[in-house]
């Protein structure tokens, strides 16, 4: 070997011979069977350092080749670095991680790093991995942002893409309740009867405090008014008409939205996140009849009831105003409702609802299977459950109202 050549030799410490004090040093490995290795320096060009490993690379001795390698690139910090392991004699996966250290390595000084020649045994588990994948971000480059046009090319895209994701899901969802309709035996019941419960009873509360209260205000409202022209016995036709016809569905349809589209999205959103979503798939279940079909039959059953309840116990919050602040009697109020209030009224309001019922739990299911990644986009699709339903449900009001006004109910 040239006697210009450089080498950095690193062998284990149980591996030194007795006469090493002497100042007799050791052989730089001992064949296969050993754990040394060596690192020579075998040319160097102008824009190259041409290094040579030598002996056994294994999990034992990773570190120390590892220290050597960069020692050896550190004293020329200014040069690409080709690395040869023709004559390595073992040769695993901790080898790899060498290299991949090596290379990145070399990325941060600005140089370029190769494996020169080796054996074929060597090159065949080299082929296996992705070199590219490990390449360090360059942060001397930062990615610009984006023009105008691009931003708004990826918002078009983004519009395009959630509109496709709307109507693959609503088909889907259409589907399977058109098969569970048809074929009620061969739907899974499992859990509808507690969807029932969650959904409506245990709504039953909440909805009643605010239906009460609306009733109350709207009857207090329409007092002040009505006194100055000595019309108070129509509290009861303000209050019944936008009871049953406006308030009630609107708000039994955003506490459905708050309690009900929220838990469906927490809920699927979670099962997204831990996989079982794709568990059902693998056992052949449809989880668009497993876990849509129900949740939206449940909600779209329960919300005219919860919203007749209402209707119920708002006109007699307004009742009880009327009679403390307006001396109108009961008696009086009731039959003034009966006059001006009709069925269609009543029935148009259960319409209403039950369409809101529909959508806050398809909103609420498909935000829940749009979840990607972990907690934080779980609590993202609850967010965007509740609000997007409200959305719906004041623009499906506003469609309502004039499909009402112009269209004959009954």
């Amino acid at each position: 070997m040239d006697e210009a050549s450089e080498s950095v030799a690193q062998t284990d410490d149980n591996s030194l011979p007795r006469d090493a004090a002497k100042g007799t040093a050791p052989p730089p490995f001992s064949g296969s069977s050993g754990s040394g290795f060596e690192v020579k320096l075998l040319s160097k060009s102008f824009d190259e350092l041409h290094f040579g490993l030598f002996g056994v690379v294994r999990m034992e001795n990773a570190r120390q080749v590892l220290e050597a390698i960069l020692s050896a690139i550190a004293a020329e910090p200014l040069r690409n670095v080709a690395l040869d392991l023709s004559e390595v004699e073992y040769f695993d996966s901790s080898g790899v991680a060498i290299l991949i250290e090596v290379r990145q390595k070399c990325h941060m000084m600005g140089n370029r790093f190769r494996v020169a020649r080796t054996r074929p045994e060597i090159r065949r588990l080299l082929d296996l991995v992705d070199f590219d994948h490990y390449a360090p971000a360059c942060v001397l480059a930062p990615r610009g942002e984006p023009g105008v046009l691009v931003q708004v090319g990826e918002g078009t895209e983004q519009v395009l893409m959630t509109g496709r994701d709307i109507l693959t899901f609503i088909g889907a969802s259409a589907v399977a309740l058109a098969k569970d309709l048809t074929r009620p035996r061969t739907a899974r019941w499992d859990g509808f009867w507690r969807l029932l419960e969650k959904a409506g009873t245990d709504a039953v509360p909440i909805v009643t405090s605010l239906s009460f209260l609306m009733g109350a205000i709207l009857a207090f409202q329409a007092a002040i008014q009505l006194r100055k022209f000595g019309a108070n016995i129509f509290v009861a036709d303000l209050v019944s008409v936008s009871i049953c016809v406006e308030m009630g569905p609107l708000l039994t349809a955003i506490i459905i939205a708050g309690r009900s589209g929220a838990a469906f999205a927490a809920h699927i959103g979670t099962m997204r996140v831990t996989e079982e979503i794709d568990a059902l798939s693998v056992m052949a279940i449809d989880p668009i009849r497993y876990l849509v079909t129900p949740r939206v039959l449940a909600v779209a059953l329960i919300s005219p009831c919860l919203t007749l309840f209402a209707d119920i116990v708002g006109v007699a919050g307004g009742c009880i105003v009327a009679a403390s602040s307006l001396d109108i009697t009961p008696t009086t109020y009731f039959n003034q409702v009966q006059k001006v209030l009709e069925v269609s009224d009543v029935l148009k309001g259960l319409t209403k609802s039950f369409a809101y019922g529909v959508e806050v739990a398809m909103i609420g299911c498909l935000r829940g299977f749009q979840v990607r990644g972990g907690a934080e986009s779980v609590g993202s699709a609850v967010t965007s459950a509740v609000v997007t339903s409200v959305f719906v449900i004041v623009v499906t009001d506003a469609i309502f109202s004039m499909l009402f006004h112009y269209v004959r109910f009954i």
